[in-house]
Formats: C-alpha cells, sequence, structure tokens
C-alpha cells in the first residue's frame, strides 16, 4: 500500500514537472532531501522517480522557460570551474577510472540542480518556496527521530543516500536548525501563524534532540555553532546568551551517559583520544601526506579510501593504534577539506573555500544592506544560509562530505538572492511582474546589490 501511495504520488506529478519546471524544480529537491521512496518498502524504493522528474524538468526547462544558465556570478563561475578541475584530477589519475567516473556523475547532477536553483529563484515567492522546501524535507527526520529518540528508541540515520551515515546524517540535521529557526519568523502571513511558527520551532528543539541521538562528535560540532551563532546574532544578546548557557547546561546534564562519555574523548591530547579519534587524526596525517606527493591535481576523485595505504607512513601511526589497526583496511579523510584537497589538488581546494567563504560574506553583506529597510524581509533568509553555512564548516573539520548536495544549494540560492531583490524593486514602481527570462539578464555587482537604485 506504501509503495503504490508513493509511486502515484510522484508518478502523478510528471506533467506537473514538465507543463512547470519551477514546479520540477521543488519536487527533485524534495526527493533529493526527503528521500520519500526510501520510506516504502517494495517496488517503489527500487525506482528511478527523482531521475523521471529531473528529465522532465530538465525538458520543460528548455521548452517553456528557458532561460540561460545564471553563470554571472563568481560563485556560480567557481563551482562550475572546481567541477572542471575536478574533471582533470580524474583524467590525471585513472585508478579505479571506472568508479571515479561514475561518482563524478553524480557531482555533475548536483551541480546541475544547483545552476538550476540559481537560475529559476527570481522572485521572493521562489525563495520562500525553495527554502520552505528543503526545511521541511529534512525536518520531518529531525522531528520523527527527535521523537523516537525520547521515546528511548534507536536512532542514529535517515532513511538512506547521504543520509544513512549517522555522521551525515548529524550534519544534515544541524543544518537544517537555522532554517526552521529563521523561516519561523517569515510565516506571519500564513494562515495561522502562530501555530506554524510554534510547530516550526518544536521541530527545531526536535531536530537538536536528533542530533544527539546521532552520537555523532562532528555533528555536536555542528550543532554547537549553530545554536552559538543564532544566540550571537540575537538582537537582545545578553539575554539570548543567558537562555543559551542555561539550555546548554540542561541538555548536557541529561544528555544519555554513553554519549557524554562518547563527546569525553575530544581532546587535543592525543594519547588521551580514543582508538576513533585517533584514528581520524592518522586519516588526516596521510591525507597530508597525500597533499604533498600530489600537491596539483590530487590522488582521484573519491580515491582515498582505496589508495591509502600507499601514504601511510609507519611514523604517523600514533600510539594508541597498532599498525595492524592502521593498515586493517582503507579510510577516508574524516575532514572534508583534507578530502577535497588530497583528492583533487590543489587549485580544487582553493575554489572550494573560495566559494563556501564567499558567500557567507555575501550573505551577512546583503543582510547588513537590507536591514532597516523596505526589503528587511530578505534578512531572516539570509541568516538562515549564513548559518547553515557555518554549522557545515564547523562540523566538516571532523565529518567527510565535501560534496554534500544542501551545500551547492544553498550556495545558489545565495547567488540568486540579488537577483531575487532587483525583482523586488522594480515592483516598488508598479512594473508588472517580471518573468524568470528576463529577470535572470537583470544583472548588478554583487560588491552593492543596490548600486543602481540607491540604498533600501
Amino acid at each position: 500500500m506504501r509503495d503504490m501511495l508513493v509511486f502515484l504520488l510522484f508518478i502523478g506529478v510528471l506533467p506537473a514537472c514538465f507543463l512547470r519546471p519551477w514546479f520540477g524544480l521543488l519536487a527533485f529537491t524534495w526527493l533529493a532531501y526527503n528521500r520519500t521512496h526510501d520510506l516504502a518498502w517494495g517496488f517503489a524504493k527500487a525506482l528511478p522517480i527523482s531521475q523521471l522528474i529531473a528529465v522532465f524538468t530538465l525538458l520543460g526547462w528548455i521548452l517553456w522557460e528557458f532561460a540561460p544558465l545564471n553563470m554571472k556570478d563568481r560563485r556560480m563561475k567557481a563551482m562550475v570551474m572546481l567541477l572542471a578541475m575536478i574533471g582533470l584530477s580524474i583524467l590525471c589519475n585513472t585508478l579505479r577510472l571506472d568508479a571515479q567516473l561514475d561518482r563524478y556523475t553524480d557531482l555533475v547532477k548536483i551541480i546541475l540542480i544547483a545552476l538550476l536553483t540559481a537560475t529559476f529563484v527570481t522572485n521572493r515567492d521562489r525563495l520562500r518556496q525553495i527554502l520552505l522546501c528543503i526545511t521541511f524535507a529534512l525536518a520531518f527526520y529531525g522531528v520523527k527521530n527527535g521523537l523516537w529518540f525520547l521515546l528511548g528508541r534507536e536512532t542514529l540515520t535517515g532513511p538512506g543516500g547521504m543520509l544513512s551515515d549517522n555522521n551525515d546524517f548529524a550534519l544534515a540535521m544541524a543544518m537544517t536548525m537555522p532554517l526552521l529557526y529563521y523561516l519561523s519568523k517569515t510565516v506571519d502571513e500564513a494562515k495561522y501563524a502562530w501555530l506554524v511558527k510554534v510547530g516550526m520551532l518544536g521541530a527545531f528543539a526536535l531536530t537538536a534532540i536528533a542530533v544527539v541521538a546521532t552520537g555523532s562528535r562532528g555533528g555536536f560540532l555542528a550543532l554547537a555553532t549553530v545554536l552559538s551563532a543564532i544566540v550571537l546574532k540575537s538582537r537582545i544578546k545578553v539575554v539570548a546568551v543567558a537562555v543559551g548557557v542555561a539550555v546548554a547546561i540542561v541538555g548536557f546534564l541529561t544528555l544519555p551517559t554513553e554519549y557524554k562519555e562518547r563527546l569525553s574523548t575530544i581532546s587535543f591530547s592525543i594519547e588521551e583520544m580514543d582508538s576513533s579519534a585517533q584514528g581520524r587524526i592518522l586519516s588526516w596525517l596521510v591525507a597530508a601526506n597525500m597533499i604533498r606527493q600530489e600537491p596539483i591535481f590530487g590522488i582521484g576523485y573519491e580515491n582515498m579510501v582505496y589508495d591509502y595505504h600507499r601514504y601511510l607512513d609507519a611514523d604517523f601511526i600514533p600510539s594508541g593504534l597498532s599498525i595492524e589497526d592502521a593498515r586493517k583496511d582503507g579510510r577516508v579523510a574524516h575532514n572534508s577539506y583534507l578530502q577535497i584537497w588530497a583528492e583533487s589538488g590543489s587549485i580544487a581546494y582553493l575554489l572550494y573555500i573560495f566559494m563556501v567563504m564567499s558567500t557567507v560574506f555575501l550573505l551577512r553583506r546583503l543582510a547588513r544592506q537590507s536591514r532597516g529597510g523596505r526589503q528587511d524581509w530578505v534578512v531572516p533568509y539570509c541568516k538562515a544560509l549564513e548559518v547553515a553555512l557555518w554549522g557545515f564548516i564547523s562540523g566538516a573539520i571532523f565529518l567527510n562530505r565535501a560534496h554534500f548536495d544542501l551545500v551547492y544549494q544553498i550556495v545558489a540560492i545565495a547567488a540568486a538572492i540579488p537577483i531575487v531583490l532587483l525583482t523586488d524593486r522594480s515592483n516598488w514602481d508598479d512594473h508588472k511582474h517580471i518573468r524568470p527570462a528576463v529577470a535572470n539578464e537583470i544583472q548588478v555587482g554583487h560588491q552593492d546589490p543596490f548600486e543602481r537604485g540607491g540604498h533600501a
């Protein structure tokens, strides 16, 4: 019954995806993060529903709503250049070429969706819709796993895909929390707005519990960063800090004993770390060795786990690990930055860092320039995306999730916000609604997104 419901629901939306490509992008985004088909138990779980929706959406975009991809933003240029550099790295490292190309195809799809997102998000309504779609798709598992944990049941992961690993799932949930918190401030015009707001804040709390339920130390770091950033961005900082500290103390006292013991292994002294933490340090040292030996193009995309032993030096092995344990199997980098640097080279690494960090600075600038004016409505959106990125930036220090779909889509949405603001400004003069094809042609230097119209 569940399989048939999922099948009819998403096969039934295919005509809408073709006729309304924007709807198709929302449907694909929902499936990418919610993975509704993974909740089925039978034939629907194996159906290529996401691929079909993507094909119908692309056909509809070409036929009905075609506009050149938004490539004028420097972050989107960096994204495409990053893709090209990873492709060049693969050509220079043919070890496991078939497997590399298979994973590279997945990355191409991720970046293509990000490019479509930057192209399609041209007005305020679409900005709100895409962010709510992402938020509710992920928050479903935050609420579900948070409740399950409170009921005493073990819920470490999501249903599948990138949510199948407890560390990746914890990172995704931590990044969802600022979306829930700040978007709750944008629903005042909704029917029963107070109820929606209370529901989103309740989901925020349950999602925090879901992060704890994973037992992930990287997830805990991302959670702490997100909560700290929300407190520091509060207008009433003294009260926010007091409340934040009180909540943190109560939360820590109520943590399960096993989780406290796991967190206690976080240390700057290698001797005091457990074997898992020491294994991470070892992986970082191996990644550094890869970078030293292959600084330009790296060792090849997703090749670290298979080429690990060739770069393992006995001098790297911490005292708490035996040589047998260190060489037992291949390891990933356990650090997204070292992962991309070791596998794809220094140029790819610099492009990646620029793409992420310039997006943070863009969002901060847009929020600062819009605050207090007629476009103050965009501030919660900018804060939501910025804090979500801070959660990723911190959590990625211990997690192997460099090419996380959500990061690329956040970058794309941030790159589209200046166009959204220009479209919004054009309506102040009672202009007609600007179609996406026209809105995409409006360009302005991102150094000052209000340059042509004066400061709000």
